[in-house]
């Protein structure tokens, strides 16, 4: 029974499949983590635009004013939700353009060489 690992042509083939899924894997992972990143930041910035509304609301002094002073306490919470979806178009954007890449090509513009595994050096 032949044996595929030593036919070049299936192996390189193999090779490039292995080096598309490594790739497509690390793209994946790094847009989860920059993802994620950018939750926890927009949810820290909710939980101290909350915490000064609060605080902004607890101490006004006239009843009426509640309405101005919610208002102006919800421009800071607007302009965080603002700036979380573009930079959140920027990440789709950028993880869509990592899949766009050729197979070999990294985001740096460096050639990926894929690493002979079975070559001993002398």
């Amino acid at each position: 029974m032949p044996s595929y690992s030593s036919r070049p042509s299936v192996r390189s083939q193999f090779d490039m499949q292995v080096d598309f899924f490594t790739e497509l894997a690390r793209a994946g992972i790094d847009a989860l983590r920059r993802l994620s990143e950018l939750n926890v930041h927009l949810a820290r910035q909710l939980n101290d635009d909350a915490v000064n509304a609060g605080r902004a609301m607890l101490s006004c002094g006239y009843p009426f004013q509640l309405p101005v002073v919610a208002a102006s306490e919800a421009a800071p919470f607007i302009e965080h939700l603002r700036s979380y979806q573009q930079q959140l178009g920027g990440l789709l954007s950028g993880a869509r353009m990592a899949q766009a890449r050729p197979p070999g090509a990294r985001a740096d513009g460096a050639a990926h060489v894929p690493l002979d595994i079975h070559h001993t050096p002398e």
